[in-house]
């Protein structure tokens, strides 16, 4: 079985212990993965660790797993990487979602704007529920860490003014007169003293319509440094890959996570 296959698991984890995968898992590992007896699995606990697992017991029915000694990173890196991401229609916000966690964000928080068309379709615990099924799904194939948060949809505003201390906002935004990204985290860090005094980076992106004029001047009331992403328009959903991207490697966030 290749080494890079991980499941998440939303149960107590102990070295040594052996458990019956519940069977929606144990579908996953028998059916997906197709693993046999005597094969490692890695169970994820969305929280930090990584655990190596045999399987030790496998029929129509059943798969039993020991679970072996955990692999916990002895570091995070200090910078919580938030985005808050204004509704899209649903195959681009879970394509986000997707891509996001695949990345490494701490928690995404979906916004409720001015131009979110698709707003109104996409609430509701069985649309949650959807969420956080992407959101294990892509931990699952990049063999990340950890779950990222998923808030519940709600105005801008709250999550500007919510904001925690040292955090960081900012905001693309294609119609400002701005800054480059890279070059505004950059100022920013030296402002405060180095990278350790930014407890929290937020990244706000807009629906398909782009934020509002009043959206930009609300962000800016709240402290939010307007950035731009380059001379072209972007997509809604290419602009949240982007910006995270450039966000993760001005940290030096990238380095610190290597993809596996």
């Amino acid at each position: 079985m290749p080494a890079g296959r991980f499941v998440l698991l939303d149960v107590a984890l102990a070295q040594d212990a052996e458990i019956e995968l519940p069977a929606e898992v144990a579908h996953q590992v028998r059916d997906v993965l197709r693993a046999s007896l005597g094969d490692t699995i890695h169970l994820l606990d969305g929280r930090g660790a990584t655990y190596p697992a045999e399987v030790v017991a496998l029929d129509r029915r059943h798969v039993v797993v020991r679970v072996g000694s955990p692999r916990v990173r002895t570091a995070d890196f200090p910078v919580r990487f938030v985005l808050c991401q204004g509704m899209l229609k649903a195959t681009k916000f879970e394509w986000v979602l997707q891509k996001a966690t695949e990345l490494g964000v701490s928690a995404i928080q979906p916004l409720l704007t001015e131009r979110a068309v698709a707003a109104t379709e996409m609430t509701g615990e069985a649309r949650q529920r959807r969420w956080q099924r992407i959101l294990a799904e892509a931990l699952e194939q990049c063999g990340g860490d950890r779950l990222p948060e998923l808030g519940t949809p709600r105005p801008m505003m709250h999550a500007l003014a919510q904001m925690p201390p040292g955090a960081l906002a900012l905001f693309p935004w294609e119609v400002a007169d701005a800054s480059p990204l890279r070059a505004t985290l950059g100022e920013a860090v030296a402002e405060r003293g180095g990278a350790h005094a930014i407890a929290e980076v937020r990244i706000f992106i807009g629906p398909e319509g782009g934020f509002s004029a009043g959206e930009a001047a609300l962000a800016q009331r709240h402290g939010a440094l307007l950035v731009t992403l380059g001379s072209r328009i972007l997509r809604a959903e290419t602009a949240a890959l982007v910006a995270i991207t450039l966000a993760l490697d001005a940290f030096g966030a990238l380095d610190a996570a290597p993809m596996r």
